[in-house]
């Protein structure tokens, strides 16, 4: 389904995002010398705990990053006036 954003932090931006998505490699190291001793050939997207990948947004116009959500509700809030 297609959210709207809105940037709760420079209050201005509608239009203008980066989605970072977080990825985890799996690595073990030597505890002594920080050495990597074994590297994961696969990368793995981290997840939100329903099965969606875990996902931020940036603002573009004031580099404002915070969960997804914060941007979801702020589009909402200004839909209801609070904004």
């Amino acid at each position: 389904m297609a959210q709207r954003y809105f940037c709760p932090d420079c209050k201005g931006n509608r239009t203008r995002f980066a989605l970072i998505y977080q990825l985890s490699q799996e690595i073990r190291k030597d505890p002594g010398t920080g050495e990597v001793l074994y590297r994961a050939d696969e990368w793995e997207a981290l997840s939100d705990g329903n099965g969606r990948p875990h996902v931020d947004v940036k603002c573009l116009s004031c580099g404002y990053t915070a969960y997804e959500n914060v941007f979801i509700k702020a589009a909402k809030n200004l839909d209801d006036g609070f904004g």
